[in-house]
């Protein structure tokens, strides 16, 4: 590339170049490797254009290339990984076939995975390249290329697809040959319960099922996997399973197994496999798959290695397989008995298929554990439990006041009664101040958690003092939740009930609130009380006693607030129910063009990501609660749920909106929030959802500097729902394109984002996506449409 090339691309910056009549400068060392990154498309021509002037002046003037690598890396335009790899003069190596090299992801027996993108159509892929010394054995050549053949032509939702395969020829070096599979988010599985411990039963279940039906298509080709393992598993942010790695598959009417050959993994192996492995059929798959699903749901290897293959292939060989039940107790019979079947040595007693086990992993679904004997809901009369614990009687007195149309109340004046009365008597939840003295409401959780109290029982922490990152911190320690004072009616009652119905779900079964239940009175007041303020969050200088009084929230407990409608359905809604909702809503908006395709299946994938970066401390503590982000993803497509009643000419505008324009845009914030409160009052069972809802649809664009609307909230008094919405709401918007402007490439939405909107984003969530940006490229090309 000339020089003028490069000041061309550095707009007006040619001066730095060039001088005088056409005699030209000579570039630095820096100037020349950026010609070079430009020219072979490491560094993407378009992000560079799409660089302010100044900051390519910047990047231009850079004297050193040691000083030039590190900019690249800050602004996204290289990883740390191409950038090593420029610095150690392996430029060309970043380039294989049509794709770039972004940075490793695995590695094989056979070579390296990388993160990588097609240079023209800018789709992400995980790239397999085979390692160095292998390219010169055409035995182990053939199997490379057979594994990509074997992968192509197998279709199915829960295996990685292969897309591309060829030959690389770089100019100074040998060939390499590649294949290129789908990249798909997510952890593999080993490393999924090494850092989360084992899966609940019910998630193993639905991960396992769905590798099952994938192993059935394999098997309908007849291709046996033959190393199907924890780290073959990969599990995706939302919960999907995918099986990778058909390099060592079996193929019909091909022999590429020497005699003696010692092919998969000890720990996971068929015994048959280890005798025979080109004799085996797809019953060697199911021990396999039935080895993995003990690691998933005890959190232990089934044959722990020792290093020594010798002796650990004989006792692989000689020993019966161990039992689940035998490390976790509480586990269900039937998963006990279906791994000990998947597991049994004599692959005949095997189930004959992978078709059967997933017909036998249907009903674990829906599996939950068994409450503690006498818990759950109205144990010992028909109405839920509560106890309160604070020290200052009149707190007592209003919460008690306030739950007393739904719930028996029990008050208790310190953290020592308060497990005197747990250890006596059965309670749904308890709702305990922090700062008491003697036994506080921290230790009182620690207790409870640790002390043999019911281990379904709900704990809401409430404080006047303490920060909300204080607060937020403890849920680590056991609390479910927190809420600080003084507190609106809506928001206590919103956090006792979102409590008490997950305190239902898990005692049925995971199945929400029981059909039949009496509808609360306290759900309709509290809505309509949501629906004639025009706000879920009432301002809390509207609800406090008067300077001098105890400073307590003041509640007109007598009022007589209209009762709602009876629900039209008396059953419980679920996070199945929410979702159904929120995709409706997102479907309609992209039909009217208000969204981008795919934009309902991309935003939980967005916050799931985002969730999985932030930090476990605080309120965002939350975050990693899977009750709340699992209610949390089902709604957030409903955000921009008040564009519906916008009229269209407005949406469709493709100039700059006039300001009366801009004040009944606005407005889409409130009348949205509003249809969920009108919603909320008559179906009583949607609860906490709706509330969550709520709080998204009319919050969402309010800024970290308090100058959003509607509210000019600003800092934490933003809902943390409506924040984490915020930053992937907007990413979605920015990649997406709109009848008025193309959608933006992943690095420039980045940098709008983490750079260039100052005030606009809670910074701890700013730093969060800036980790979990790459998921979000990744989710946004696999769900384009």
């Amino acid at each position: 590339m000339s020089h003028a090339t490069i000041s061309g691309l550095a707009a007006d910056d040619t001066t730095d170049f060039v001088c005088g009549a056409g005699n030209e400068l000579p570039l630095s060392p820096a100037a020349h490797l950026l010609a070079r990154l430009l020219d072979a498309m490491v560094l993407l021509p378009e992000e560079w254009d799409e660089l302010p002037g100044g900051v390519r002046a910047d990047l231009l003037e850079a004297d050193r290339v040691e000083h030039l690598l590190p900019r690249l890396v800050d602004r996204h335009l290289l990883t740390r990984y191409q950038a090593e790899a420029v610095a150690k003069g392996r430029l060309d190596d970043l380039i294989v076939g049509h794709y770039r090299l972004l940075e490793p992801v695995g590695r094989g027996g056979m070579g390296v995975v990388f993160r990588a993108e097609h240079l023209h159509l800018r789709r992400p892929v995980a790239l397999k390249l085979m390692a160095n010394g292998f390219e010169d054995n055409p035995r182990l050549l053939r199997r490379f290329f057979l594994e990509a053949r074997a992968v192509a032509r197998l279709k199915h939702p829960h295996l990685v697809a292969c897309l591309d395969a060829g030959r690389h020829h770089p100019p100074d070096g040998a060939a390499r040959s590649y294949y290129v599979m789908e990249l798909i988010p997510g952890a593999d599985l080993a490393a999924r319960v090494l850092a989360d411990g084992p899966l609940p039963v019910h998630q193993a279940a639905g991960i396992f099922r769905q590798v099952a039906d994938a192993l059935a298509e394999a098997h309908r080709h007849r291709l046996i996997h033959r190393d199907i393992k924890p780290s073959n598993i990969l599990v995706t942010p939302d919960g999907e399973g995918k099986l990778l790695d058909f390099g060592l598959a079996l193929h019909p009417h091909r022999q590429m197994t020497d005699p003696g050959t010692l092919l998969g993994t000890v720990g996971y192996m068929a015994p048959e496999q280890a005798v025979n492995p080109s004799g085996v059929d797809a019953r060697a798959d199911l021990f396999s798959l039935g080895a993995s699903l003990f690691l998933a749901v005890s959190g232990r290897e089934p044959f722990p290695e020792t290093g020594a293959a010798i002796s650990d292939l004989t006792r692989r060989l000689t020993c019966a397989p161990p039992r689940v039940r035998g490390v976790r107790p509480e586990l269900p019979a039937e998963l006990d008995d279906l791994i000990a079947k998947l597991m049994d040595p004599n692959p005949d007693r095997r189930l004959p298929t992978a078709a059967a086990v997933s017909a036998a992993l249907a009903p674990l679904q829906r599996w939950r554990p068994e409450p503690a004997r006498g818990a759950g809901p109205g144990a010992g009369g028909g109405r839920r439990r509560v106890l309160v614990v604070d020290d200052d009687p009149a707190v007592r007195a209003v919460v008690r006041e306030l739950l007393a149309g739904e719930c028996d109340c029990t008050e208790a004046a310190d953290g020592a009664a308060a497990w005197d009365r747990l250890a006596a008597d059965h309670f749904d939840l308890a709702v305990v101040d922090l700062a008491m003295p003697g036994l506080d409401g921290a230790r009182l959780v620690e207790r409870v958690r640790t002390g043999g109290a019911d281990p379904g029982l709900k704990m809401l922490l409430m404080s006047g003092q303490a920060p909300a990152e204080t607060l937020g911190g403890l849920l680590l320690a056991g609390a479910d939740d927190f809420i600080q004072k003084p507190f609106s009616l809506p928001e206590l009652r919103s956090r006792v009930r979102g409590l008490l119905a997950r305190r239902e779900r898990e005692s049925a079964g995971g199945s929400g609130p029981k059909s039949g239940h009496p509808a609360a009175p306290a759900t309709a007041r509290m809505a309509r009380l949501g629906a004639a303020s025009d706000t879920m969050r009432m301002p809390l200088a509207d609800l406090q006693r008067p300077a001098g009084d105890s400073g307590l929230v003041d509640f007109d407990l007598g009022a007589d607030w209209p009762a709602a409608p009876e629900p039209a359905s008396a059953g419980g809604w679920d996070s199945t129910a929410a979702e159904a909702l929120a995709a409706t809503v997102s479907r309609v908006l992209e039909e009217a063009n208000q969204v981008g395709r795919g934009h309902g299946r991309r935003l939980p994938r967005y916050l799931r990501a985002l969730a999985a970066d932030c930090p476990a401390a605080g309120e965002y503590a939350r975050l990693h609660d899977p009750a709340y982000l699992d209610m949390l993803t089902a709604v957030l497509p409903l955000h921009d749920l008040g564009h519906l009643v916008l009229p269209t000419d407005l949406l469709q505008k493709t100039g700059r909106l006039t300001a009366d324009e801009r004040m009944v845009m606005q407005t889409h914030t409130t009348a949205g929030s509003e249809v969920v409160v009108d919603v909320a009052a008559r179906y009583a069972g949607a609860l906490p959802y709706l509330t969550l809802a709520a709080e998204v649809v009319r919050s969402h664009h309010e800024r970290w500097d308090g100058q959003g609307y509607p509210d000019l909230l600003g800092g934490t008094a933003v809902p943390l729902a409506a924040r984490a919405a915020a930053v992937v709401t907007v990413y979605d918007a920015l990649r997406s394109r709109r009848p008025h402007r193309p959608g933006l490439t992943h690095p420039r939405a980045v940098r709008v984002i983490a750079e260039e909107s100052p005030g606009q984003f809670d910074p701890t969530l700013v730093a969060a996506f800036r980790q979990a940006a790459g998921q979000f490229d990744q989710i946004f090309q696999q769900y384009a449409r």
